[in-house]
C-alpha cells in the first residue's frame, strides 16, 4: 500500500506501466487510508497496492490513459460526488469501468445511520435533524447551481455553514443563497446519509459527540466503525473491486 505525497499524473501512469502488482487507484489521501487500515482485509487480493491521485479530475484523467498500462490488472474507485443527482456521463463509459461510491462519497458509504444514532440521546437526536435538515437546505442550493451551471462550491466545513445549527446569514450573502427548490431540500433530508455532503454529515454528528461522555469519539474511529461493522454499502463497495480483479483472470 503506497503512502507520502502524491504522485503526479505522468509518475501514476509510469507507474502502472511497470508495476506487477494488482493496483486499486483512489482520489486522495482519506480514502487511501481508509483502504489501508480498514479495507484492505476484505478485498483480500495479496498485495494489493492502492494509489491516491490528486482528486477525481486526476483520476479520471488517468482512467482516459487506461491504454497506456491496458495489460495491468487496474481498478479505479472513485465518488459519485454530483453525478450522485445527475447521473454519471455516459460518453465515456465511467460507470462500465469504474467503481462508483454507492452514495454522494465514500464518507457516505461509511456512515451507518442505525449504529450512530444510538450514540445519540432524545434531545441531541432531535437537535441533530434540525442541524441535517439546515445542511440540506444549503446543500441542496449548491445542488441546484451545479444542475443550472456545472459550478457549486461545497468545500466549507460546518462551522461557517451552521456555526449556531442555523445557515448563518453572512454566509449566505457570501455564497449569494437563494431558496433551493423544496422537492431538492426533500430529496437530500429523507436521503441524508447518501445524498448530503459526506465530510458535512460526520461534522454534523462529532458536534453532538464532543460533550464529555464521548469524548473518545472521533472522525477517524467512526470511520473506523463505519468500515469494520455491518455495513451492506461498504459489501457491495468491496465485491465490485473484487469483481473487477476478477475480470483480468
Amino acid at each position: 500500500m503506497s503512502k507520502g505525497k502524491y504522485l503526479s499524473e505522468d509518475e501514476i501512469v509510469d507507474l502502472l506501466r511497470k508495476t506487477s502488482l494488482p493496483t486499486i487507484l483512489v482520489e486522495g489521501k482519506d480514502e487511501l487510508a481508509v483502504y489501508t487500515r480498514y479495507l484492505e482485509s476484505k478485498i483480500n487480493i495479496e498485495d494489493v497496492d492502492v494509489l491516491p491521485c490528486q482528486g477525481r479530475v486526476t483520476l479520471l484523467n488517468i482512467f482516459d490513459r487506461r491504454a497506456e498500462f491496458k495489460h495491468k490488472k487496474v481498478v479505479f474507485v472513485a465518488d459519485r460526488d454530483m453525478w450522485f443527482f445527475v447521473g454519471i456521463p455516459q460518453e465515456k463509459r465511467y460507470e462500465e469501468y469504474i467503481v462508483f461510491t454507492d452514495g454522494y462519497s465514500l464518507e457516505n458509504d461509511l456512515y451507518i445511520e442505525s449504529l450512530f444514532s444510538q450514540l445519540l440521546d432524545k434531545k441531541e437526536t432531535i437537535d441533530f435533524y434540525k442541524l441535517i435538515k439546515e445542511l440540506s437546505i444549503w446543500f441542496a442550493f449548491e445542488v441546484n447551481r451545479y444542475i443550472q451551471t456545472g459550478y457549486s462550491q461545497c468545500d466549507s466545513d460546518l462551522q461557517k455553514i451552521c456555526p449556531n445549527n442555523v445557515i448563518d446569514s453572512k454566509f449566505k450573502q457570501k455564497i449569494n443563497f437563494v431558496d433551493p427548490p423544496q422537492e431538492l431540500i426533500d430529496k437530500i433530508y429523507n436521503d441524508y446519509t447518501r445524498a448530503l455532503r459526506g465530510k458535512n454529515l460526520f461534522q454534523a454528528l462529532l458536534k453532538f459527540l464532543t460533550t464529555q461522555k464521548h469524548s473518545n469519539l472521533g472522525r477517524e474511529n467512526l470511520l473506523e466503525l463505519g468500515a469494520r461493522f455491518n455495513n451492506p454499502r461498504i459489501e457491495l463497495l468491496v465485491s465490485k473491486i473484487v469483481q473487477k480483479f476478477q475480470e483480468y483472470s
